[in-house]
């Protein structure tokens, strides 16, 4: 779930404060776990198969956690920029009895490959590489580059599953997909802790904890699915579609036949 936290100093990930601090808003994250139980859902194998399997950017080993669950026999490989969050994952897994390696790697490093060894059946990721859009201008030749990267890693027959944030294709799209998140927010703050908040509340709030953030930002429809999409394609990815949507959340990918 983590990159990198050198461009810019809002995401932590590196100190234990912050990223204990992340983890326990997880809670209120409430739509990560089902898609990330549909991930796995839509993994192409069966619950018995040995299957080698990559992490991108693990974090706390949440998708990892739920894919043994599923595939208790697999091999995994666990990989992450944050030293802090592997931690956690390893203390997350550590009851399991699974084959597991964890490996500490920077997405914006071309050379994060090295450390991982072999090929796999399954690359998956989750909130993780969107993260490589931020802080930096070069960021979305930056994804592709990394798609590139993850089709040399997976084995003929094998498949890459992303869950991830995309941005809009435009300012039209872009209001629908901050209406819907402000009506989200709106729900579970009631739902959950009993606060009560109109949506120009909220969408004040937004627009307050993203000033000076400008660094985080890359350009307007730069991640759009569209576009993504097409990067799977130009990789080397066959049967390359989104597989399941909720605005701005999705999760995509391809396979390598």
């Amino acid at each position: 779930m983590t990159i990198s936290s050198e461009p810019y100093k809002l995401n932590q990930w590196q100190t234990s404060d912050y990223v204990d601090s992340w983890l326990a808003d997880q809670p209120a994250q409430s739509g990560y776990q089902p898609a990330r139980e549909k991930l796995v859902s839509l993994l192409p194998f069966e619950p018995g198969d040995i299957i080698r399997v990559l992490d991108i950017g693990t974090g706390d080993g949440a998708l990892s956690l739920e894919l043994l669950g599923v595939y208790p026999k697999a091999e995994l490989v666990c990989h992450d920029f944050s030293e802090t969050m592997l931690e956690r994952a390893r203390q997350r897994l550590a009851s399991l009895s699974a084959a597991v390696r964890f490996v500490k790697g920077d997405l914006r490093d071309m050379a994060w490959t090295q450390a991982i060894e072999g090929q796999f059946d399954a690359v998956i990721s989750s909130i993780a590489i969107h993260n490589v859009a931020e802080g930096s201008q070069g960021a979305p030749e930056r994804i592709r580059e990394i798609y590139n990267e993850v089709f040399g890693l997976v084995k003929p027959g094998g498949c890459f599953l992303n869950y991830d944030l995309i941005t809009a294709p435009g300012p039209a799209v872009e209001r629908i997909y901050y209406r819907e998140r402000f009506i989200n927010e709106q729900t579970r703050l009631k739902a959950i802790m009993g606060i009560e908040k109109s949506l120009q509340e909220l969408e004040q709030e937004f627009q307050e904890r993203r000033r000076g953030r400008s660094t985080r930002s890359s350009q307007p429809g730069a991640r759009a699915l569209m576009n993504q999409l097409e990067w799977l394609k130009q990789a080397g990815f066959d049967e390359v579609d989104c597989l399941w949507k909720e605005t701005r959340s999705v999760i995509f990918g391809g396979f390598k036949h």
